[in-house]
Protein backbone atom coordinates (compact mmCIF):
# COMPACT_ATOMS: atom_id res chain seq x y z
CA UNK A 1 0.00 0.00 0.00
CA UNK A 2 1.35 3.37 -0.83
CA UNK A 3 0.13 5.92 2.09
CA UNK A 4 0.63 9.47 3.34
CA UNK A 5 0.59 10.19 6.90
CA UNK A 6 0.29 14.03 7.74
CA UNK A 7 1.33 16.33 10.73
CA UNK A 8 1.91 19.82 11.95
CA UNK A 9 4.77 21.50 9.56
CA UNK A 10 7.47 21.11 10.62
CA UNK A 11 7.62 17.96 11.72
CA UNK A 12 8.09 15.68 9.06
CA UNK A 13 11.33 14.43 9.22
CA UNK A 14 10.43 13.53 12.73
CA UNK A 15 7.21 11.99 11.93
CA UNK A 16 9.25 9.77 9.23
CA UNK A 17 12.21 8.54 11.82
CA UNK A 18 9.35 7.55 14.39
CA UNK A 19 7.50 5.27 11.85
CA UNK A 20 10.63 3.74 10.04
CA UNK A 21 10.28 0.75 11.84
CA UNK A 22 6.67 -0.35 11.33
CA UNK A 23 6.67 0.44 7.18
CA UNK A 24 8.83 -0.93 3.98
CA UNK A 25 9.75 2.73 2.79
CA UNK A 26 9.36 6.22 4.49
CA UNK A 27 9.46 9.55 2.51
CA UNK A 28 9.25 13.06 4.15
CA UNK A 29 7.24 15.31 1.60
CA UNK A 30 5.74 18.77 2.76
CA UNK A 31 2.84 18.80 5.74
CA UNK A 32 3.53 14.85 6.47
CA UNK A 33 5.32 11.80 5.29
CA UNK A 34 4.97 8.87 2.53
CA UNK A 35 5.30 5.50 3.72
CA UNK A 36 4.85 2.13 1.83
CA UNK A 37 3.97 -1.43 3.76
CA UNK A 38 0.73 -3.80 4.70
CA UNK A 39 -2.09 -3.51 6.76
CA UNK A 40 0.48 -4.42 10.10
CA UNK A 41 1.93 -1.38 9.01
CA UNK A 42 -1.02 1.02 8.58
CA UNK A 43 -2.69 -0.31 11.90
CA UNK A 44 0.70 0.11 14.01
CA UNK A 45 1.32 3.60 12.41
CA UNK A 46 -1.90 4.55 13.39
CA UNK A 47 -1.55 3.23 16.94
CA UNK A 48 2.25 4.32 17.63
CA UNK A 49 2.23 7.58 15.73
CA UNK A 50 3.16 10.27 18.18
CA UNK A 51 3.08 13.04 15.99
CA UNK A 52 1.24 12.09 13.12
CA UNK A 53 -2.30 13.78 12.04
CA UNK A 54 -4.20 11.23 9.61
CA UNK A 55 -3.08 8.08 7.89
CA UNK A 56 -4.12 8.12 4.74
CA UNK A 57 -4.07 5.06 2.21
CA UNK A 58 -4.07 6.19 -1.52
CA UNK A 59 -6.84 5.29 -4.12
CA UNK A 60 -6.52 7.13 -7.03
CA UNK A 61 -4.11 8.81 -8.96
CA UNK A 62 -5.13 10.98 -12.02
CA UNK A 63 -4.80 13.58 -13.51
CA UNK A 64 -7.59 15.95 -14.83
CA UNK A 65 -8.29 20.05 -16.12
CA UNK A 66 -11.93 20.35 -15.68
CA UNK A 67 -15.05 19.18 -13.95
CA UNK A 68 -16.01 16.62 -16.71
CA UNK A 69 -12.82 14.97 -16.68
CA UNK A 70 -12.65 14.70 -13.16
CA UNK A 71 -15.82 13.03 -13.25
CA UNK A 72 -14.96 10.74 -15.92
CA UNK A 73 -11.64 9.67 -14.12
CA UNK A 74 -13.20 9.12 -10.75
CA UNK A 75 -16.47 7.46 -12.26
CA UNK A 76 -14.31 4.99 -14.11
CA UNK A 77 -12.39 3.10 -10.35
CA UNK A 78 -14.39 0.65 -9.46
CA UNK A 79 -15.64 2.13 -6.46
CA UNK A 80 -18.85 -1.03 -6.23
CA UNK A 81 -15.97 -3.98 -5.50
CA UNK A 82 -15.52 -2.44 -1.50
CA UNK A 83 -18.43 0.29 -1.14
CA UNK A 84 -21.68 -1.11 -0.79
CA UNK A 85 -25.09 1.54 -1.26
CA UNK A 86 -25.64 0.87 2.74
CA UNK A 87 -22.54 2.34 3.77
CA UNK A 88 -21.60 5.76 4.28
CA UNK A 89 -18.82 8.14 2.80
CA UNK A 90 -17.88 11.71 2.97
CA UNK A 91 -15.06 12.95 0.81
CA UNK A 92 -13.04 16.43 2.19
CA UNK A 93 -11.34 18.55 -0.10
CA UNK A 94 -8.48 20.79 -0.21
CA UNK A 95 -7.60 22.54 -4.13
CA UNK A 96 -5.24 24.46 -5.38
CA UNK A 97 -5.82 25.05 -9.11
CA UNK A 98 -6.33 26.91 -12.01
CA UNK A 99 -8.40 24.44 -13.53
CA UNK A 100 -10.85 23.95 -10.35
CA UNK A 101 -11.77 27.97 -9.23
CA UNK A 102 -14.51 26.00 -7.51
CA UNK A 103 -13.73 23.47 -4.97
CA UNK A 104 -16.77 22.95 -3.21
CA UNK A 105 -17.75 21.90 -6.72
CA UNK A 106 -14.98 20.00 -7.56
CA UNK A 107 -15.74 17.73 -4.51
CA UNK A 108 -19.65 17.70 -5.53
CA UNK A 109 -18.19 16.21 -8.64
CA UNK A 110 -16.09 13.42 -7.33
CA UNK A 111 -18.89 12.40 -5.01
CA UNK A 112 -21.55 12.09 -7.94
CA UNK A 113 -18.74 10.07 -9.61
CA UNK A 114 -18.11 7.47 -6.68
CA UNK A 115 -22.37 7.03 -6.14
CA UNK A 116 -23.36 6.65 -9.89
CA UNK A 117 -20.54 3.98 -10.36
CA UNK A 118 -21.71 2.24 -7.25
CA UNK A 119 -25.42 3.29 -8.67
CA UNK A 120 -24.56 1.58 -11.99
CA UNK A 121 -22.80 -1.69 -10.69
CA UNK A 122 -25.53 -2.18 -7.58
CA UNK A 123 -28.76 -0.74 -8.32
CA UNK A 124 -28.38 2.38 -5.29
CA UNK A 125 -26.11 4.30 -3.66
CA UNK A 126 -24.29 4.97 -0.59
CA UNK A 127 -25.50 8.08 1.75
CA UNK A 128 -23.34 10.56 2.69
CA UNK A 129 -22.43 11.46 6.55
CA UNK A 130 -20.91 14.17 7.33
CA UNK A 131 -20.36 13.17 11.19
CA UNK A 132 -19.84 9.19 11.30
CA UNK A 133 -18.65 7.84 7.81
CA UNK A 134 -18.07 4.16 7.15
CA UNK A 135 -15.87 5.67 3.90
CA UNK A 136 -14.02 9.01 4.88
CA UNK A 137 -12.17 10.06 1.90
CA UNK A 138 -9.42 13.18 1.05
CA UNK A 139 -9.55 14.70 -2.13
CA UNK A 140 -6.57 16.44 -3.19
CA UNK A 141 -5.82 18.56 -6.62
CA UNK A 142 -2.97 20.51 -7.21
CA UNK A 143 -3.41 22.22 -10.70
CA UNK A 144 -4.37 19.03 -12.91
CA UNK A 145 -2.74 16.32 -10.76
CA UNK A 146 -5.79 14.67 -8.76
CA UNK A 147 -5.54 12.25 -5.49
CA UNK A 148 -7.79 10.42 -3.63
CA UNK A 149 -7.21 8.99 -0.59
CA UNK A 150 -8.78 7.01 2.28
CA UNK A 151 -8.66 7.94 5.84
CA UNK A 152 -7.87 5.12 8.07
CA UNK A 153 -7.27 7.08 11.18
CA UNK A 154 -11.26 8.81 11.78
CA UNK A 155 -10.86 11.81 13.76
CA UNK A 156 -7.33 13.03 13.87
CA UNK A 157 -4.61 10.80 15.58
CA UNK A 158 -3.46 14.32 17.85
CA UNK A 159 -6.85 13.23 19.94
CA UNK A 160 -5.49 10.91 22.29
CA UNK A 161 -8.40 10.46 24.44
CA UNK A 162 -7.07 12.29 27.68
CA UNK A 163 -8.21 15.49 26.79
CA UNK A 164 -12.04 16.17 27.32
CA UNK A 165 -11.69 20.21 28.29
CA UNK A 166 -9.23 22.26 26.36
CA UNK A 167 -7.01 24.92 27.77
CA UNK A 168 -7.47 28.25 25.76
CA UNK A 169 -3.47 27.77 24.87
CA UNK A 170 -3.18 24.42 24.72
CA UNK A 171 -1.62 23.11 21.39
CA UNK A 172 -2.59 19.61 20.16
CA UNK A 173 -0.91 16.87 21.17
CA UNK A 174 1.30 15.74 17.99
CA UNK A 175 2.75 19.14 17.84
CA UNK A 176 3.57 19.04 21.92
CA UNK A 177 5.35 15.28 21.40
CA UNK A 178 7.05 16.73 18.13
CA UNK A 179 8.28 19.81 20.25
CA UNK A 180 9.68 17.03 22.81
CA UNK A 181 11.04 14.86 20.37
CA UNK A 182 13.03 17.69 18.72
CA UNK A 183 14.31 18.71 22.12
CA UNK A 184 16.45 15.90 22.32
CA UNK A 185 14.78 14.92 25.74
CA UNK A 186 15.22 11.19 26.71
CA UNK A 187 13.56 9.67 29.07
CA UNK A 188 15.00 9.22 32.27
CA UNK A 189 16.17 12.70 31.88
CA UNK A 190 13.94 15.48 34.39
CA UNK A 191 11.69 17.30 32.13
CA UNK A 192 9.70 20.37 33.19
CA UNK A 193 7.32 22.55 31.82
CA UNK A 194 6.62 26.17 34.45
CA UNK A 195 3.62 26.83 32.21
CA UNK A 196 1.84 23.50 32.43
CA UNK A 197 -2.19 24.57 30.87
CA UNK A 198 -3.83 21.02 30.70
CA UNK A 199 -0.47 19.42 31.09
CA UNK A 200 0.25 18.12 27.25
CA UNK A 201 3.86 18.45 27.11
CA UNK A 202 3.97 16.42 30.70
CA UNK A 203 1.51 13.55 29.60
CA UNK A 204 2.81 12.95 26.20
CA UNK A 205 6.42 12.46 27.79
CA UNK A 206 5.28 10.75 30.54
CA UNK A 207 3.18 8.00 27.48
CA UNK A 208 6.90 8.34 26.13
CA UNK A 209 8.81 7.44 29.46
CA UNK A 210 6.26 4.26 29.65
CA UNK A 211 6.49 3.41 26.10
CA UNK A 212 2.86 3.47 25.73
CA UNK A 213 1.87 4.09 22.04
CA UNK A 214 0.56 7.50 21.48
CA UNK A 215 -2.91 6.03 20.37
CA UNK A 216 -3.42 3.86 22.79
CA UNK A 217 -6.58 5.47 25.02
CA UNK A 218 -8.23 6.50 21.75
CA UNK A 219 -12.00 5.22 21.52
CA UNK A 220 -11.22 3.51 17.70
CA UNK A 221 -9.58 4.16 14.70
CA UNK A 222 -11.98 4.60 11.05
CA UNK A 223 -10.33 1.32 10.51
CA UNK A 224 -11.70 -0.53 12.62
CA UNK A 225 -15.76 -0.15 10.42
CA UNK A 226 -14.15 -1.32 7.24
CA UNK A 227 -15.26 -4.60 5.62
CA UNK A 228 -11.98 -5.94 5.17
CA UNK A 229 -10.94 -4.78 9.34
CA UNK A 230 -8.11 -7.98 10.06
CA UNK A 231 -9.65 -8.00 13.71
CA UNK A 232 -6.97 -10.71 14.52
CA UNK A 233 -4.04 -8.93 13.11
CA UNK A 234 -5.34 -5.48 15.39
CA UNK A 235 -5.43 -7.50 18.56
CA UNK A 236 -2.07 -8.94 18.10
CA UNK A 237 -0.74 -5.73 17.62
CA UNK A 238 -2.45 -3.96 20.68
CA UNK A 239 -1.28 -7.03 22.89
CA UNK A 240 2.19 -6.61 21.63
CA UNK A 241 2.29 -2.96 22.81
CA UNK A 242 0.60 -3.74 25.73
CA UNK A 243 2.91 -6.05 26.62
CA UNK A 244 6.12 -3.50 26.30
CA UNK A 245 4.46 -0.75 28.33
CA UNK A 246 6.61 0.16 31.50
CA UNK A 247 5.75 0.96 34.75
CA UNK A 248 9.23 3.05 35.68
CA UNK A 249 8.63 6.58 37.36
CA UNK A 250 10.25 9.42 35.83
CA UNK A 251 11.20 12.97 37.37
CA UNK A 252 8.39 15.05 35.11
CA UNK A 253 7.26 18.25 36.77
CA UNK A 254 4.90 20.81 35.75
CA UNK A 255 3.83 24.08 37.42
CA UNK A 256 1.43 26.68 36.92
CA UNK A 257 0.21 29.98 38.22
CA UNK A 258 -3.63 29.15 37.88
CA UNK A 259 -5.60 26.39 40.19
CA UNK A 260 -7.69 26.06 37.40
CA UNK A 261 -4.76 24.89 34.87
CA UNK A 262 -3.22 22.48 37.90
CA UNK A 263 -6.73 21.25 38.15
CA UNK A 264 -7.40 20.17 34.73
CA UNK A 265 -3.98 18.67 33.66
CA UNK A 266 -4.18 16.13 36.84
CA UNK A 267 -8.08 15.39 35.22
CA UNK A 268 -6.24 14.30 32.26
CA UNK A 269 -3.84 12.94 33.47
CA UNK A 270 -5.80 10.90 35.65
CA UNK A 271 -8.36 10.20 32.87
CA UNK A 272 -5.61 7.78 31.46
CA UNK A 273 -4.06 6.27 34.80
CA UNK A 274 -0.68 8.48 34.23
CA UNK A 275 -1.38 11.06 37.25
CA UNK A 276 1.52 8.89 39.60
CA UNK A 277 3.92 9.60 37.30
CA UNK A 278 3.66 13.14 36.79
CA UNK A 279 3.98 15.79 39.38
CA UNK A 280 2.24 18.97 39.33
CA UNK A 281 1.93 22.33 41.38
CA UNK A 282 0.92 25.57 41.65
CA UNK A 283 3.52 28.30 41.41
CA UNK A 284 4.37 31.17 40.03
CA UNK A 285 6.83 31.73 37.41
CA UNK A 286 9.23 33.43 39.58
CA UNK A 287 9.88 30.38 42.09
CA UNK A 288 10.68 28.05 39.29
CA UNK A 289 14.09 26.49 40.75
CA UNK A 290 14.41 23.34 39.30
CA UNK A 291 16.15 20.39 41.64
CA UNK A 292 18.33 19.50 39.41
CA UNK A 293 19.52 20.75 35.56
CA UNK A 294 17.11 19.00 32.48
CA UNK A 295 14.92 20.20 29.30
CA UNK A 296 12.50 23.12 30.34
CA UNK A 297 9.91 23.06 28.05
CA UNK A 298 7.42 26.23 27.36
CA UNK A 299 4.74 27.67 25.31
CA UNK A 300 4.09 31.72 26.89
CA UNK A 301 1.05 33.69 25.59
CA UNK A 302 2.32 34.88 21.65
CA UNK A 303 0.03 38.22 22.64
CA UNK A 304 -2.34 37.74 20.07
CA UNK A 305 -4.99 40.15 21.86
CA UNK A 306 -4.82 44.26 21.47
CA UNK A 307 -3.65 44.89 24.89
CA UNK A 308 -1.59 42.13 26.03
CA UNK A 309 1.94 43.29 24.78
CA UNK A 310 3.47 45.79 27.44
CA UNK A 311 2.13 42.89 29.94
CA UNK A 312 3.73 39.62 28.08
CA UNK A 313 6.70 41.99 27.49
CA UNK A 314 7.65 41.84 31.14
CA UNK A 315 6.35 38.23 31.19
CA UNK A 316 9.12 37.39 28.49
CA UNK A 317 11.80 39.67 30.86
CA UNK A 318 10.87 37.29 33.57
CA UNK A 319 11.58 34.21 31.36
CA UNK A 320 14.56 35.35 30.99
CA UNK A 321 16.13 36.45 34.37
CA UNK A 322 14.55 32.87 35.89
CA UNK A 323 16.44 30.43 33.26
CA UNK A 324 19.77 32.41 33.25
CA UNK A 325 19.72 32.69 37.60
CA UNK A 326 17.97 29.59 38.39
CA UNK A 327 18.65 26.67 35.57
CA UNK A 328 21.97 26.42 34.84
CA UNK A 329 22.84 23.52 32.63
CA UNK A 330 19.42 23.11 31.50
CA UNK A 331 18.34 23.40 27.87
CA UNK A 332 15.47 25.28 27.63
CA UNK A 333 13.32 25.46 24.10
CA UNK A 334 10.42 28.26 24.17
CA UNK A 335 7.70 27.77 21.49
CA UNK A 336 7.22 31.58 20.02
CA UNK A 337 4.54 33.58 17.87
CA UNK A 338 5.80 36.11 18.33
CA UNK A 339 9.49 36.90 17.81
CA UNK A 340 9.43 40.63 18.92
CA UNK A 341 8.52 39.59 22.34
CA UNK A 342 10.60 36.70 22.28
CA UNK A 343 13.64 39.76 22.18
CA UNK A 344 12.44 40.12 25.86
CA UNK A 345 13.80 37.00 27.00
CA UNK A 346 17.39 38.82 26.51
CA UNK A 347 18.76 35.60 25.87
CA UNK A 348 20.25 34.76 22.43
CA UNK A 349 18.87 31.29 20.79
CA UNK A 350 21.33 28.75 19.80
CA UNK A 351 18.72 27.64 17.14
CA UNK A 352 15.03 28.31 15.57
CA UNK A 353 13.51 25.73 14.23
CA UNK A 354 10.07 26.20 12.06
CA UNK A 355 7.23 24.91 13.44
CA UNK A 356 3.14 25.49 12.68
CA UNK A 357 0.90 26.33 15.62
CA UNK A 358 -2.31 25.61 13.70
CA UNK A 359 -2.08 28.98 11.38
CA UNK A 360 0.24 30.62 13.51
CA UNK A 361 3.80 30.54 12.19
CA UNK A 362 6.70 29.45 15.61
CA UNK A 363 9.71 28.94 16.12
CA UNK A 364 11.01 26.76 18.82
CA UNK A 365 13.78 28.83 20.61
CA UNK A 366 16.48 26.45 22.26
CA UNK A 367 18.32 28.07 25.07
CA UNK A 368 21.48 25.97 26.44
CA UNK A 369 22.03 27.47 29.78
CA UNK A 370 25.39 27.27 30.79
CA UNK A 371 27.65 28.23 33.19
CA UNK A 372 28.91 31.96 32.37
CA UNK A 373 27.23 31.68 28.72
CA UNK A 374 24.96 34.61 29.73
CA UNK A 375 26.49 36.11 32.46
CA UNK A 376 25.88 39.95 32.35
Amino acid sequence: MECFLSCPRGLEDITAETIKPFCSKVLPGRGGVEFWGDLRSLYSVNLHSKTGMHALVKILNVQAKNNDELYNEVYNYPWHEWITPVDTIFIRSRVRSRYFDNPQYASLKVKDALVDRIRKKTGNRPDVDKANPRYSLFLFIFENKVSIYLNSSGNSLSKRGYREKIHKASLNEALAAGIILLSGWKPGQPLYDPMCGSGTFLIEAAMMCRNIPAGYYRKGFAFQKWHYFNNRLWNQIVTEARENILHKRFPISGYDNISANIKLSMQNSRRILIHNYVKFKKADFSDFHPEEPGIIIINPPYGERLGENNELENLYKLMGDVLKTYCQDSDAFILSGNLELAKHIGLKPENKIPLKNGKIDCRLLHFPIRHGKYAE
